[in-house]
C-alpha cells in the first residue's frame, strides 16, 4: 500500500513539473523570435554564399571622417602588431546576451525562459534552432577566452559586439546598393535588413582575429534570422575601413543619410550578405541566455 502511494505521489509530481515546463515553454516562448524554417531555408539570389561585389558595378570610395567613439574593432588601435598566436573558435566560448541596459530580472526571466525552451524540446523530443533570439530587436554578443596555462584560469571576457536580431525593411537606397553592387535585382523592397551597432575587443586581444570571428557568428546568428544583409557604419580611420573590406563588407556611400551618417559625419557606411556555411554552429561554442 505504502509503495502504491509512493508511486502514485511521484507519477502526480511528474505531470505538475511537465504541466509547469508546458506552461513555462508556452509562457516564454513569446520572448523569442522563432522563425519559420521556410523563411530560413529559403534559397534565393540574396542568400547565395557565393555573392560577391562586381568590380564593373562596385561602388566607388569617398573621404572618410574618422570619428572617435566607442567603437573599435581588432584592427581599429594603432599597436603595434602582436606576434601572439590567432585566435579561432576552437578557442572562444561565444556567449549571446541581451543587449546593455537591460535589467537584472530581464535577464533573469529571459535566461528561465531559454532553458524552459531547452528541457521542453528535449521531453517532447523537438529540435529547437541552433540559436534563439529574444524580441525587441537587439542582442549582444560576448567573447570569452582562457589563456594557457592551466584549466583553473578562469574565461575571462575579450570582445563585446551589439547588433540587431530582428528583419528590418528595405528601401529604395538599400534598393539600388544591392543591385548596384552585387548586380542582382531583387523585387522591391524584399531584402530584409539587419545592423551591427558596435564592436569593442580588448586592447591585449587585438590583432589576434576576434573580431573577424565576431563577424562570422554574428552573420550566422543573423542568417538563422532569416536575414538577408547586414549594414554598419564603420567609425575610426581608413585602416577599419579596409579591413572590413577584407571581411566581406563594401563601401556603400547611398546609405550614408539612412544610417545617420550624412557626409560621412560619425563613418562610413558598408553593407555585407548574411550567411553561414554547413556545419557552423557544430564547432562554434556559441551558447545563448
Amino acid at each position: 500500500m505504502s509503495s502504491s502511494n509512493n508511486f502514485n505521489c511521484w507519477r502526480h509530481l511528474y505531470y505538475a513539473t511537465v504541466l509547469l515546463l508546458l506552461a513555462a515553454a508556452s509562457w516564454t516562448s513569446e520572448a523569442f523570435i522563432i522563425v519559420a524554417p521556410a523563411a530560413t531555408t529559403k534559397k534565393n539570389m540574396m542568400r547565395s554564399s557565393s555573392l560577391r561585389p562586381t568590380t564593373a558595378n562596385k561602388i566607388t570610395s569617398f573621404p572618410l571622417f574618422a570619428t572617435p567613439d566607442n567603437t573599435n574593432d581588432d584592427k581599429s588601435n594603432n599597436q603595434s602588431t602582436t606576434t601572439k598566436k590567432k585566435l579561432t573558435h576552437a578557442d572562444i566560448t561565444w556567449k549571446l546576451r541581451p543587449p546593455e541596459n537591460t535589467s537584472k530580472l530581464a535577464r533573469l526571466k529571459t535566461k528561465f525562459g531559454a532553458n524552459a525552451l531547452r528541457l521542453y524540446s528535449k521531453l517532447k523530443g523537438k529540435t529547437l534552432p541552433p540559436v534563439l533570439c529574444p524580441k525587441g530587436g537587439r542582442a549582444m554578443l560576448e567573447a570569452y577566452y582562457r589563456e594557457p596555462g592551466g584549466l583553473l584560469k578562469r574565461r575571462r571576457m575579450i570582445g563585446r559586439f551589439g547588433f540587431t536580431t530582428s528583419r528590418g525593411p528595405s528601401n529604395t537606397e538599400i534598393d539600388t546598393t544591392i543591385r548596384q553592387v552585387y548586380n542582382i535585382n531583387p523585387p522591391p523592397l524584399s531584402a530584409t535588413i539587419a545592423a551591427i551597432i558596435y564592436m569593442y575587443v580588448e586592447p591585449p586581444y587585438r590583432h589576434r582575429d576576434v573580431g573577424s570571428l565576431a563577424l562570422t557568428v554574428i552573420s550566422a546568428i543573423q542568417s538563422v534570422q532569416a536575414v538577408d544583409f547586414t549594414v554598419l557604419v564603420a567609425a575610426g580611420d581608413e585602416r577599419l575601413v579596409e579591413w572590413y573590406e577584407k571581411n566581406g563588407y563594401v563601401r556603400a556611400p547611398l546609405l550614408q543619410e539612412v544610417m545617420g551618417s550624412a557626409g560621412g559625419e560619425f563613418g562610413v557606411t558598408m553593407i555585407a550578405p548574411v550567411g553561414v556555411r554547413e556545419g557552423f554552429f557544430e564547432e562554434c561554442d556559441l551558447k545563448w541566455w
